[in-house]
């Protein structure tokens, strides 16, 4: 009887170290370490958005750490046993050794900065998500701008993609978010033509007369009767507003530099500034008398004087 129960003893015991060294394996199974699996060659976001959307791998060496590890420029992570073999990871190489802890950007300095083309890409100032880490890690690293035409630009990272032939609109700086100045931007001028058969007062000048006891009002042309044009301006570039008066034929025109045409004679002025091409130009009359000009009475080819400041109209008037 008491071999019998010795022998059931025996049994329960040996079932007991099966059942420790199973849980045993499991509890050394279920704490295995593991790391984010990477490479920046194969994909930017190793580099730029670590531990989001990358895959994990799970160590198989005992003690062993992630690392995140750089070479070339590119960013590598991993389980070390995998990625260095021989244990060393040179610099910059950054370890760790608790489950996924190599989900950081590496170097914490590296540069960020707006990366994006085309149209959208003109104005980021309300585009935060463009503004990256460098995807290719270049200690002494630089941001650039380039300004391609009105509707694309390029921006981003110098050792990363900077263009082959940047041209002198191509804006480089250091520091994170640097390039981040709009490339494109508007100015306005008034836009009106003023000629003999067609007059447009308007354009040429708009001046009212004080009443009594009020100073004369400064001689302005106002947006409010007179039409407007847009100067889309490139980065590095100057656009601005222009009046011009032909003498001979005295048209006058105002308008946007961008479609302003070639003067070779008259009176041309330009200026810089949301309607700044305002000014009122000074009235000329056709000035004779019939008793000593019989052509006065026709109006044709006949001496001119510009009128003095504050002079708002010619006339005329034929005496019976």
């Amino acid at each position: 009887m008491a071999n019998k129960w010795n022998k059931k003893k025996e049994l329960l015991l040996r079932l007991l170290l099966v059942a420790f060294a199973t849980l045993t394996l499991l509890l050394d199974a279920s704490q295995s370490l593991e790391c984010y699996t990477c490479d920046s060659a194969e994909d930017s976001e190793c580099a730029t958005r670590p531990g989001q959307q990358l895959e994990v791998e799970e160590c198989a060496a005992a003690g062993d750490e992630c690392v995140t590890s750089i070479t070339a420029g590119l960013t590598r992570r991993g389980c070390l046993a995998r990625l260095h073999p021989n244990g060393y990871c040179a610099e910059p190489c950054e370890r760790c050794n608790t489950s996924l802890c190599n989900r950081h950007v590496y170097p914490t300095d590296r540069l960020r900065c707006y990366q994006c083309t085309g149209s959208d890409c003109i104005d980021v100032s309300a585009k935060p998500h463009l503004l990256l880490p460098c995807p290719v890690y270049w200690e002494g690293d630089r941001c650039y701008t380039n300004v391609v035409h009105l509707s694309n630009t390029q921006r981003g990272c110098e050792h990363t993609n900077l263009p082959d032939t940047c041209p002198h609109v191509c804006l480089k700086c250091n520091y994170n978010g640097c390039n981040a100045e709009r490339t494109v931007t508007e100015s306005r001028c008034l836009q009106c033509t003023h000629q003999r058969l067609s007059p447009n007062p308007d354009c040429l000048r708009k001046q009212e007369a004080p009443t009594e006891g009020q100073q004369p009002q400064q001689c302005s042309v106002s947006n409010d009767t007179v039409a407007q044009c847009t100067n889309k301006v490139m980065y590095g570039h100057r656009e601005g507003c222009y009046t011009h008066l032909n003498t001979q034929t005295e048209v006058l025109q105002r308008g946007c530099s961008t479609t302003m045409g070639f003067f070779p004679t008259g009176e041309l002025s330009q200026c810089s500034g949301d309607f700044c091409n305002g000014q009122c130009q000074d009235i000329v009359c056709a000035v004779c008398n019939s008793t000593s000009n019989p052509g006065c009475r026709s109006g044709r080819n006949l001496p001119t004087e510009k009128c003095a400041n504050g002079t708002v109209a010619c006339y005329s008037c034929e005496q019976g």
